[in-house]
């Protein structure tokens, strides 16, 4: 075990599902109605696709990968990502058939990946870009989902100018959706202030403010209006194959950055997230992708986006008692009866309230990045020049290019360190 690493808990008897299995799964079950549908919102995706990924996909994912505990299912990168990749090809993202066609050519691309071993490419990227990357991709969740929360639409391309331009304009927001968001932050905060109720609290904010909202007769944009939300099993889809030409380069950027957001999640970390000062890729394993890629191809077929190992539900999972592989199974299964009993009334969420939540993950974000940023700033003006330049990428660029940017660079800056250090040997010698 590499030194600093979380020691991982030894999965227990995965014969049967233990009964803390089956309740871990149906919280994170009852965690992805919210964080799916605002993933593929924030996207311009529509939102049952973003309810499909933790079904199927999420069950897939869970049998057949080498780290028992993560969560296989739409994270906010691969989401952002995705609905680029679609854009860049003049593709309607909201198409089924389309999407269909970019989640089964993101299986090929994992799977083609885990044949040319990706874990060695990985292991290049470096603390200081791979936290860049993170927080630029929380930024762009936060810039994204002003509108939904607020009612103000930036004109800037640029994050971080438009969450200036945001800022600079408070009386161009709308007073009933910015009320609705602020309602949900203060629900949010009471129930995550409950021990009890803290691995729920997104939901309940869900919940409550959608009920006060519509008893209180105040009249905002729903949840509806983005799209069809399925009111039962994910549908047969059929891939648009004439389109998949189109959408080979985007599946691979899509690929890579749900990869590399796998590849950081250790088997049996507490968080779910990467060990302190381990570089990501390390315990990135071969049959870990071709369990993402097995992910995708069933969820092609099944009306959900492209999915990879996601860091946030894992913890969620784990959080709430998770020991086996069946928790993933057990939230894939309740996410399908809750769309088969309650998916029509998900189009009634007021938008406000996704736009908060989605705010408040993109904080959440940000605020479980602070260790890896001050641990890349201790390390020396090479892991800040990297973390600093690929968050200012991550913030203008799209994240694929983001990402290749930082790969580059901590490659360039390994180098440089090589030949110094072999500069000072023979100056030594």
């Amino acid at each position: 075990m590499e030194q600093g690493e979380p020691e991982a808990e030894p999965e227990q008897d995965t014969t049967r599902p233990a009964p803390r299995d089956l309740l871990a799964g149906g919280i994170t079950a009852l965690f992805s109605v919210p964080e799916g549908m605002a993933y593929a919102a924030i996207a311009g995706l529509a939102p049952g696709s973003g309810l499909s990924s933790g079904v199927l996909p999420a069950m897939m994912g869970s049998l057949l990968g080498r780290t028992p505990l993560m969560i296989t299912t739409l994270t906010s990168a691969i989401a952002l990502t995705s609905g680029n990749a679609l854009r860049h090809a003049h593709l309607d993202p909201t198409l089924p058939a389309n999407v269909a066609a970019l989640t089964l050519l993101v299986a090929a691309a994992m799977a083609l990946f885990a044949l040319l071993g990706l874990g060695a490419v990985l292991r290049g990227i470096s603390l200081g870009a791979v936290t860049g990357f993170s927080l630029g991709t929380a930024v762009q969740i936060i810039a994204g989902a002003l509108r939904e929360a607020t009612g103000y639409r930036a004109r800037h391309h640029n994050r971080l100018l438009r969450l200036a331009s945001w800022l600079a304009h408070p009386g161009a927001w709308s007073h009933r959706m910015t009320a609705v968001a602020v309602a949900t932050v203060l629900v949010w905060a009471l129930a995550h202030a409950v021990s009890r109720l803290r691995a729920l609290a997104v939901l309940v904010a869900l919940v409550v403010t959608g009920v006060l909202v519509h008893v209180a007769g105040i009249t905002v944009p729903l949840a509806a209006s983005l799209g069809t939300v399925p009111g039962g099993l994910p549908q047969l889809t059929v891939p648009n194959w004439w389109v998949m030409p189109h959408l080979v380069g985007g599946a691979c950027s899509v690929a890579a950055v749900a990869l590399a957001q796998a590849a950081a999640i250790a088997p049996g970390s507490p968080a779910g997230g990467p060990a302190a000062g381990e570089p990501v890729g390390r315990r990135a394993g071969r049959r870990d992708v071709l369990a993402q890629a097995a992910a995708n191809a069933v969820g092609a077929f099944c009306h959900a986006l492209p999915v990879g190992g996601s860091p946030s539900r894992t913890a969620v999972a784990v959080a709430a008692g998770a020991r086996s592989r069946w928790a993933g199974v057990a939230s894939g299964v309740v996410l399908a009866l809750l769309l088969c009993f309650f998916g029509r009334v998900t189009g009634f969420i007021p938008l406000a309230v996704v736009g908060a939540l989605l705010i408040l993950i993109g904080v959440k974000l940000v605020l479980a990045r602070l260790p890896e940023i001050a641990l890349a700033w201790r390390r020396g003006w090479r892991e800040r020049s990297l973390l600093v330049v690929t968050f200012l990428a991550a913030t203008q660029l799209p994240l694929q290019y983001a990402l290749l940017l930082g790969a580059l660079l901590s490659g360039a800056a390994h180098a440089v360190g090589l030949l110094v250090g072999h500069r000072r040997v023979a100056a030594t010698g």
